[in-house]
């Protein structure tokens, strides 16, 4: 048993070594920028670490056949014990997990971003509920982290359909904006869900133009990225035109200039709209 248990543990520990992906990540980036600040920079690399033990603890036996460990010399009590370790039966899903797909919110359950993401907007929430004297202009900063979370997402919208799934994409009678709208309009209500208790009009309004630049990378350059990884992407100078207008729009929104919600909701509507047509006209070798 001894043995079984320091394999689990030299899984895990492998498989957080393979988190390389978040070199690609914006939150990355960001995260080193507030290095500088040591006040903030122990909240958010605790969270960030927290994120990354996902892919350690998300069933680390499942990559061994069923049929192997069947034939290893266990107690019954001991096969109850590693169950946790092993893949998940499917026919005990939740029947939310079964319908999760009609709103392609399964894969997004299955990118670390939407974890960070998830996890901030309660750790927000939370500062805003149980705090004495909450700061209130933190609210909109807070929302924008969120969102922050899932730029990289809005950046590599085909990140987890792979080559076939793109494929599938390309030859389906859907049109190409209907598509990145059916994608993107999934993030955004994920992001004002998210932060429905700080600020979801900055959530909004900095997912918007996260995603109208993020189109140009989506369909002329998509990277596939691993489930339980965070997601690839490029930071410059994609990543950081999204920052800039994220956080530009997102803050400028939340003191009353709807304005900047006007055109980061026309920026993404255009960007959907000539995108779209790309999609539909780039040869099938490079999608």
């Amino acid at each position: 048993m001894a043995a079984l248990l320091r394999a689990i543990f030299v899984t895990a520990y492998r498989e957080v070594r393979t988190l390389n992906s978040i070199q690609g990540n914006n939150f990355f980036f960001f995260a080193l920028l507030l290095s500088m600040q040591p006040e903030s920079m122990v909240f958010i690399w605790t969270v960030l670490g927290l994120v990354m033990m996902l892919p350690a603890l998300a069933a680390p036996l499942a990559r061994i056949p069923e049929i192997r460990m069947k034939l290893w010399p266990l107690e019954v009590w001991q096969t109850r014990l590693l169950r946790p370790f092993t893949k998940p039966e499917t026919q005990s899903s939740p029947w939310l997990w079964r319908i999760l797909p009609m709103l392609e919110l399964r894969q997004l359950a299955r990118t670390l971003d939407f974890w960070l993401a998830a996890l901030l907007g309660v750790a927000g929430t939370l500062y805003r509920l149980l705090s004495a004297h909450p700061n209130e202009d933190a609210y909109p900063v807070l929302s924008l982290l969120v969102v922050l979370c899932l730029t990289t997402l809005a950046q590599n919208l085909f990140a987890l359909d792979g080559l076939g799934g793109r494929l599938r994409w390309k030859l389906s009678p859907v049109r190409g904006y209907r598509v990145l709208w059916r994608k993107g309009g999934v993030l955004i209500g994920l992001a004002v869900l998210l932060t429905v208790g700080l600020n979801p009009l900055a959530a909004l309004t900095g997912m918007l133009a996260a995603l109208a630049i993020g189109h140009h990378f989506s369909v002329l350059s998509p990277l596939d990225s691993g489930a339980w990884r965070f997601t690839m992407g490029h930071f410059f100078p994609y990543g950081f035109l999204q920052v800039i207008g994220m956080f530009s729009c997102g803050i400028a929104a939340s003191r009353g200039e709807l304005v900047y919600l006007g055109v980061a909701s026309v920026g993404w509507l255009a960007s959907s709209l000539i995108y779209g047509w790309v999609l539909e006209q780039a040869p099938l070798r490079n999608v």
